[in-house]
């Protein structure tokens, strides 16, 4: 059920331009869940909303319930279909150097393969979107972590802490992931609003086997993005209509 005051953002006309996709942490969402288009993929949770001023909601989105669809008569694929290709043509990925983000500064690093940057000396990244809103459900569209893989050349660690944006590192050898979540969790409970945290999980994303996977001990990889050649299913995400670091410093200022 869509609260009383937010029924104004809701026409009886079916409308693509605000519409986005957001994720959220699936257990403690679960009952607002139950009433609502969405997947799960591991402790996440995507879900379907519009756009709205911060005023009027501190996540900038209200999510669309399954009484809107019944409404509009619009079909859960076509919704997918329509927010995940609105949020490529009104709201694209934005990545950052994580210096960049801490000095306030706006510059962003180009994920085509033409643009030539030197980032061999930056050890972490911020990816988002235009707008810094709801920046994390990036990390479920598989061009953009394609693109982003090759720009950092490796392999990814990804730290999903707050519903704005996510933490990327490339991999290395040896890297103690246990730590890394221990890091997650302490930033989450010491320097993120609870309405923005996401995770204390860490993910991982295989650059040549194009997975995205939580990281688990001793546990294959599971394919959480789309492949474009597995139907209508995989069509539901992919944008194109076809679906030691200080990090508590570091996210108080996020």
């Amino acid at each position: 059920m869509v609260l009383q005051e937010y029924k104004d953002y809701f026409t009886d006309v079916y409308e693509t331009d605000d519409l986005t996709v957001a994720v959220c942490n699936a257990e403690a969402n679960h009952a607002q869940l139950s009433d609502m288009p969405h997947e799960q993929w591991e402790d996440l949770a995507l879900y379907y909303g519009v756009r709205v001023p911060l005023r009027v909601n501190k996540n900038g989105i209200i999510a669309i319930h399954n009484s809107q669809l019944e409404a509009w008569g619009i079909s859960e694929a076509q919704l997918k279909k329509d927010a995940w290709e609105n949020m490529e043509k009104k709201y694209p990925a934005v990545l950052r150097t994580m210096d960049d983000v801490l000095c306030g500064m706006c510059d962003s690093i180009s994920l085509e393969p033409e643009a030539e940057e030197s980032l061999a000396g930056d050890i972490l990244f911020v990816l988002t979107n235009d707008g810094d809103i709801q920046g994390a459900a990036c990390m479920f569209d598989r061009k953009i972590m394609e693109k982003t893989a090759a720009k950092l050349d490796s392999n990814l660690v990804i730290l999903p802490c707050s519903v704005d944006e996510i933490i990327i590192m490339r991999e290395t050898e040896g890297m103690d992931m246990e730590s890394m979540k221990d890091m997650v969790r302490e930033a989450n409970e010491t320097a993120v609003k609870p309405e923005k945290r996401l995770s204390n999980e860490v993910y991982h994303y295989n650059r040549e086997s194009q997975m995205l996977s939580m990281v688990k001990p001793a546990q294959p990889e599971q394919d959480l993005l789309p492949d474009r050649s597995a139907g209508e299913e995989a069509q539901n995400y992919d944008c194109d209509g076809q679906n030691g670091y200080g990090m508590s410093g570091m996210m108080q200022q996020l």
